[in-house]
């Protein structure tokens, strides 16, 4: 009797606490959610402006001001969204490791996680190399095409924008190894461990 009242009262996931051996990845996941996350939010509230002086009448200054956005730049579009994709696949995913019972079909979780964890370093990876470039560009110029230097003048954008490619880095860096994990999950399968 009293265990039928236990399994009435259970809600949601069964199994709620991974196994041991399973934190492991689950935690790898935790911190690869974080720095994507950082990533996302650093980058998507960059943004700095300056008023400067462009030319001088007699003794008079004429300024501008000027903005520097993230949403200026494709590549740093690029990168939010990737990024932002990441950190939601790496949230799903931890759901379906602790929920991961009820969501296996026929034996494909694993597989489909594996997949869907390789197309993410793809993205992210994507994602940090055009953000890179452009960080690069924005910091150097291009004497070849004419094209200045912006670090120099808005040195807050560029200084967040770099914290944002590191962050990214690391959650890149954590999504392959997570990559790894779940193929080798996938092909090191316990006998003993339907899961």
């Amino acid at each position: 009797m009293g265990l039928q009242n236990e399994e009435k009262l259970e809600l949601g996931c069964t199994g709620l606490q991974p196994k041991p051996k399973k934190w492991v990845l689950l935690m790898v996941r935790v911190v690869a959610f974080l720095a994507t996350a950082a990533a996302t939010l650093v980058m998507a509230l960059n943004k700095e402006t300056k008023t400067l002086v462009v030319a001088t009448v007699g003794n008079t200054p004429i300024k501008v001001t000027l903005t520097a956005k993230f949403q200026h730049t494709p590549a740093f579009v690029f990168f939010v969204i990737a990024n932002g994709m990441a950190s939601f696949h790496n949230l799903l995913m931890i759901m379906v490791e602790l929920c991961g019972q009820k969501l296996d079909y026929k034996g494909m979780r694993l597989a489909m996680v594996a997949i869907l964890d390789m197309m993410t370093v793809a993205l992210v990876s994507g994602g940090a190399s055009a953000a890179t470039f452009m960080a690069e560009l924005g910091k150097n110029g291009n004497s070849h095409a004419r094209w200045d230097k912006i670090c120099d003048k808005f040195e807050t954008f560029c200084d967040h924008g770099g914290a944002a490619l590191i962050a990214s880095s690391a959650g890149l860096i954590l999504m392959m190894i997570i990559s790894v994990m779940s193929i080798m999950k996938l092909l090191i399968k316990p006998k003993s461990d339907s899961s």
